[in-house]
């Protein structure tokens, strides 16, 4: 069982399924969003379930919403529209630890995303592959292999 929340707790979620995927993307949604370079996050393919509360959610542009706690802000997921998977906040987690976002992960590919919108002092050399937008296209053919 993997779980996680918000910061304040007001919100809690769980699932039985393991992520699939996981990706730092470095657009500028994502900047002004969490407030940092990249975003980084888990893809859950499905069976993610809200145990208590629910996130508000952000239309954050004409494709996808970012559900976050209206408590405390924590941002928590980050959904597509036309998409069955949900993108959980690899911080949001329990027990983030679990799952490394290394080049050896050994539990599902993990890319650095929209790596044309990244910030210039930002030294990316992590040895995990780099995509440029956009990342429904280029990104998702790594991510689902």
């Amino acid at each position: 069982m993997i779980e996680g929340g918000c910061l304040c707790g007001a919100i809690r979620y769980r699932s039985i399924k393991a992520p699939t995927a996981a990706a730092f993307c470095h657009c500028r949604i994502c900047q002004k969003a969490y407030g940092v370079p990249h975003m980084a996050g888990v893809r859950f393919d499905d069976g993610v379930e809200f145990t208590q509360g629910k996130p508000t959610y952000f239309r954050s542009s004409e494709v996808a919403q970012r559900g976050f706690c209206a408590g405390c802000g924590s941002p928590l997921v980050f959904v597509y529209d036309k998409a069955p998977d949900m993108w959980i906040m690899i911080g949001s987690l329990d027990h983030p630890e679990d799952w490394p976002m290394t080049a050896e992960a050994l539990w599902g590919q993990v890319v650095h995303t929209q790596t044309n919108y990244k910030i210039e002092w930002e030294v990316l050399n992590d040895g995990l592959p780099q995509v440029k937008s956009p990342f429904r296209d280029a990104a998702e053919a790594l991510l689902c292999r």
